[in-house]
């Protein structure tokens, strides 16, 4: 017989994350996810609307919440950028997404996320946007099939494990389903996508790859993070029809990315933040 370890949140955990997430409200469910981590709740506040959101407490969710929302968040885009269509893709828990949702209001959002644990979850954060989220339980890259992903080697990360060899855990490994953008678009009936969240732990450039050129290029921005499989390849594929912000340092392998497309960017508007 299996056993299931319970990650309870001790008093001590508690106040660290009362400190960690200042001006915001968390309070545990006592609900145990599949993973044996329990479920809080996080009060979030943007654009005018408010939003609460379940994370795993123990886990790198809380860190999503601190890094998204923030004032100096890598998707607070111009605002020349008012999209209609954003493919999320590498949604986990619906962090990314709600931002989205809260950010432009008149927008269809599509979520690409194939770990089960994560879907859990985030189907319960995006059902507050009623039909404006679609969750697409499967991942994007340049093929179509079941591949396997290696699990992130930090057993409380459900967000950095990889389709790549890089980063991830041989001893964790799933399979799962992976589509293309090409294919999704045609199978939605969607002619194009103004902005893509790509975050999907060194899958970016295949992700493109699996994407007609014409539509990332027409796309009003693409942001989120790489991981250092094909970077410059990436670049080198949006760098003729956007402009391109990233901040990396040296010492670490992912890193943030902003592109603008050059027609929507202002020259005094900073890219990324330093």
């Amino acid at each position: 017989m299996s056993q299931m370890t319970i990650n309870t949140p001790s008093n001590a955990m508690l106040a660290r994350l009362a400190r960690k997430l200042r001006g915001f409200k968390i309070q545990p469910t006592g609900r145990i996810t599949e993973t044996g981590h329990e479920l809080a709740c996080v009060k979030v506040h943007h654009n005018g609307q408010s939003a609460t959101l379940h994370v795993r407490l123990g886990t790198t969710d809380v860190d999503l919440v601190t890094m998204i929302y923030q004032a100096q968040c890598m998707y607070h885009l111009p605002r020349q950028v008012q999209p209609k269509i954003i493919f999320d893709c590498g949604a986990n828990i619906g962090m990314t997404a709600s931002y989205f949702a809260m950010t432009y209001p008149n927008a269809q959002i599509y979520c690409f996320e194939p770990l089960p644990d994560n879907l859990a979850i985030l189907r319960e954060n995006v059902e507050q946007f009623g039909d404006r989220v679609t969750i697409l339980p499967y991942g994007v890259s340049d093929s179509v099939g079941s591949f396997t992903y290696n699990m992130s080697a930090n057993p409380n990360s459900f967000g950095g494990g990889t389709f790549c060899k890089v980063g991830g855990d041989d001893e964790r490994a799933v399979e799962l389903p992976v589509r293309t953008v090409g294919d999704v678009m045609d199978e939605l009936g969607i002619m194009q996508v103004d902005l893509f969240k790509l975050d999907t732990e060194g899958s970016e450039y295949a992700i493109l790859q699996g994407t007609p050129s014409t539509i990332y290029r027409n796309a009003q921005a693409l942001v989120g993070e790489l991981h250092g499989v094909k970077d410059w390849d990436f670049c080198n594929l949006i760098d003729e029809s956007h402009n391109i912000g990233i901040n990396k340092a040296w010492d670490r392998r992912c890193y943030e990315f902003v592109a603008i497309r050059r027609d929507l960017h202002e020259s005094n508007h900073p890219l990324i933040a330093a």
